[in-house]
Formats: structure tokens, C-alpha cells, sequence
């Protein structure tokens, strides 16, 4: 496993790195469907990319780790100072107490900003944002999305393409993150969305896949999962098993 440790703040001064606290903002709370709270916070950082070298790899571990311990210490209600992160072999990120596993954590990256959502006991959690704009006229929509789910989200985005898009891709790359499985193994028309209903100003999906559309996988169940236009994202959050 990858263990993103504490960053030490001589090593953020020796790379020019600002240790001071990064702004966090406190996006939304969901409830799951054990009526458990979901926190999703969020903090302006740059996208890390293989250009931004050991710096970049610094300050997108600190905006992580400081994302986490912002939301484990409002759901949780005590310090973190021994919280740590690590991921499986397949990128899932697990948050750490000392020895204990730690609520369930979730990352994503869109409009300059590091999103995450923690939750108490669900094993399985997977949130998303995306934006509109990268969902261009191009954009292979057939290849991707399936008709029945597609339909449904153009009519939910009153006929705009791109918006659709952005809608059912979050609750995709959502599901397949409560899944621990990401797309590692699975193409995105594998993966079923099926629009159940709407609460409120957010839209409730479920999330299945297998040889037959609504069939789940070997080993997984059904995915529940909601999304919601926050400002300029699609945010969709899903919870595994």
C-alpha cells in the first residue's frame, strides 16, 4: 500500500511550499441510505500532473490530507492528529486512525478545486465532480453512455448534451469508486445507471452492472447513488457494500 504520511513543514519550506493552512469550504451534506451523514468539502489546489515534479506531489499530498482531517474532525468531532492516508493496490484511497480504519473517503478533481466526502461506517464510498465543459460536441457520447440512461439525462438537463453528459458521467465514475474497482476492469457502458426518482434538488440513480442491463456484478450489489448541480460541477456521490 501507498502511504501519504504527514507532510513536515521544513520539507514544504525546502520546496517553497506555503505550510500554512489551505481554505477549506464545507460543500454539502448528503445522508446515505442507512441515514448516515456524508460530508463533501472542497479546497483550491492545481491539478497534480507529471510536469509539477516533487513540489506538485506535495501539495496535492497536502491538500489531501488536509481535506480529510477537516471532514473526520466534523463527523467524527475530535482532533486527528493521527489520521493518515493510504490506497489499495487499485488507488482506493482508506483513511487511518492510528491502527484503526478510519471512515470511508472519497477524492476528486474539477474547477480547480480538490473535492472529498467522508462517511462514518459505509465501507464502500465513491464521489465525483465534473464539469460541463469537458463534454464537448466531439465527445464519443455512444461509446460511453447507454441509450436508456442517456435519454434520461438529456430530459433532466432540459436537452443540453454536455450537461447530460457531465450529470451521467459523475454518477458513473462515482459508482465504480464505491465499488473500490474504479474503471480498472470495467468499460463505462458496462456500467448501468438507472435513474430512480428525484429528492428535492437532487437527482437519485442506482448503479449496476453485468452480462444483462440491471444485473449486478459477482460480488457486488446494486449501487445507490444522488447527484446535484453545485455552482459550475456535477457532484455525484454512490455507496458500495
Amino acid at each position: 500500500m501507498k502511504t501519504f504520511q504527514n507532510l513536515i513543514p521544513a520539507q514544504a519550506e525546502g520546496l517553497n511550499i506555503n505550510p500554512a493552512p489551505l481554505p477549506m469550504l464545507m460543500e454539502r451534506v448528503f445522508y446515505s441510505p442507512r441515514g448516515e451523514p456524508v460530508l463533501v468539502a472542497s479546497t483550491p489546489v492545481a491539478l497534480r500532473s507529471s510536469a509539477s515534479g516533487e513540489k506538485g506531489a506535495l501539495r496535492w499530498q497536502m491538500a489531501k490530507e488536509s481535506l480529510a482531517r477537516f471532514l473526520a474532525r466534523y463527523l467524527l468531532e475530535r482532533q486527528m492528529s493521527d489520521l493518515t492516508l493510504e490506497r489499495d493496490p487499485l488507488g482506493k484511497p482508506e483513511m487511518w486512525l492510528g491502527a484503526t480504519p478510519g471512515p470511508a473517503i472519497s477524492f476528486s478533481w474539477s474547477a480547480g478545486k480538490l473535492w472529498a466526502a467522508v462517511c462514518g461506517s459505509e465501507s464502500g464510498l465513491g464521489l465525483d465532480a465534473t464539469l460541463p465543459g469537458e463534454f464537448i460536441e466531439s465527445y464519443p457520447y455512444q461509446r460511453v453512455f447507454r441509450e436508456e440512461e442517456w435519454q434520461a439525462a438529456v430530459t433532466l438537463s432540459a436537452g443540453n448534451r454536455e450537461e447530460a453528459a457531465s450529470l451521467l458521467w459523475s454518477v458513473k465514475e462515482a459508482v465504480v469508486k464505491a465499488w473500490g474497482c474504479g474503471f480498472h476492469f470495467l468499460s463505462p457502458r458496462q456500467v448501468d445507471v438507472q435513474f430512480a426518482g428525484q429528492q428535492e434538488d437532487c437527482y437519485l440513480w442506482r448503479g449496476c452492472q453485468g452480462s444483462s442491463p440491471g444485473s449486478p456484478p459477482v460480488g457486488r450489489e446494486a449501487c445507490p447513488a444522488v447527484t446535484v448541480r453545485l455552482r459550475e460541477v456535477w457532484l455525484a456521490v454512490a455507496w458500495g457494500r
